[in-house]
């Protein structure tokens, strides 16, 4: 496997944000209850120097690191904030939230909002006037697993364009050219899952916010949530949600547990299972990849080559993002951070944490 470029590929791919907003300071009062017991990581067999020479590492390489906690079996054997944050700052998500787009679609089929995975995206995106010559066998599925056939370039200065400038992005996504046949080859493509974000809009007559705070975030007692959207109206898929690290822990966990969160089944356990399992294999940015429904099964960066006969699944966002899930050892690492070289933060999980676990 090839895996040198991938994660200079993927900091690139959102760097040209206009606006690079990384965190927002909410008030104490607003904190949702924590429902885990925080112990120490000696009594979860965690090796506590492992743990302290990640500290060093962090500092002797002034990496810009903001939280990072560590779920192990029903507890918390370590959560660490880097001054001035806290367990009350807001971090945005970036791709890290295609992980909560796949969930929300996932619970849309369930509900009923979706008839299935198959149908043409012109089933709920009718109304915009686009030539759909081949793009109206462009389906559900193809935005899931980015293979839609639309020309992008996630690094690219006008793709980027779309989103942080422009922010009619479901428009300017449904006219980009088709080049190549759907369904047939991975292009990681964030317009993609602003798509589905529209779907599920038009699909529940709800804003996907709407949507999420019934079906996703209301479940699972996050209460601290704020989401730009684009000048259609419709929340950004796959980038700028606002989220405390204490609710990403809360969603991977439910993610660990197969859908379920405090003996309340939130999301189709058959769901959770389909879409971390692998859908599509391809080649993006320089390296060999393995990709479910939005979820990373096998990418060349330090984190997976370690981990290449695990079972295990991460969703990234740039600049250090992380939500990583680990079955096998009943773990979950988040981490948050505005790290320029977000390979960094996959090397704190690969050389410290999971020697440690």
């Amino acid at each position: 496997m090839k895996t040198g470029m991938f994660i200079t590929g993927l900091t690139l791919a959102l760097m040209f944000t206009s606006c690079e907003k990384m965190f927002i300071e909410i008030s104490p009062a607003a904190e949702s209850e924590w429902p885990w017991e925080n112990v120490s990581p000696e009594s979860q067999g965690i090796a506590v120097e492992d743990l302290e020479q990640m500290a060093e590492y962090i500092e002797n390489n002034n990496l810009r690191i903001h939280s990072i906690i560590i779920y192990k079996n029903g507890t918390i054997p370590f959560e660490e904030y880097y001054d001035p944050f806290n367990e009350i700052s807001l971090h945005n998500l970036k791709s890290t939230s295609k992980g909560i787009i796949s969930a929300l679609t996932g619970i849309a089929l369930e509900e009923g909002y979706i008839d299935n995975l198959d149908e043409s995206i012109f089933n709920y995106l009718s109304d915009y006037n686009v030539d759909t010559t081949g793009k109206s066998n462009i389906t559900i599925r193809h935005l899931l697993t980015m293979t839609s056939g639309l020309e992008w370039q996630e690094n690219n200065l006008n793709s980027m364009y779309t989103f942080f400038v422009n922010k009619r992005i479901v428009k300017r996504t449904l006219n980009l050219p088709l080049v190549e046949e759907p369904g047939t080859t991975f292009n990681y493509n964030t317009g993609l899952t602003h798509l589905l974000s529209a779907i599920i809009t038009e699909a529940s007559g709800m804003s996907t916010l709407e949507f999420a705070q019934l079906y996703l975030f209301d479940p699972l007692e996050i209460e601290n949530i704020e989401w730009d959207m684009d000048r259609e109206g419709y929340y950004i898929g796959g980038s700028e949600l606002f989220l405390t690290p204490r609710a990403m822990t809360k969603f991977g966990v439910m993610y660990l547990n197969g859908g379920e969160y405090m003996g309340r089944q939130v999301i189709p356990e058959d769901w959770v299972a389909e879409s971390t399992k692998t859908q599509i294999e391809g080649y993006s940015f320089g390296a060999d990849i393995q990709y479910g429904y939005l979820w990373w099964l096998d990418i060349g960066n330090p984190l997976f080559t370690y981990l290449e006969d695990d079972n295990r699944f991460l969703a990234m966002g740039v600049r250090g993002q992380r939500i990583f899930i680990h079955p096998e050892l009943d773990a979950v690492i988040v981490i948050t951070a505005e790290q320029r070289d977000e390979s960094q933060c996959d090397i704190l999980i690969r050389d410290f944490i999971m020697p440690a676990l």
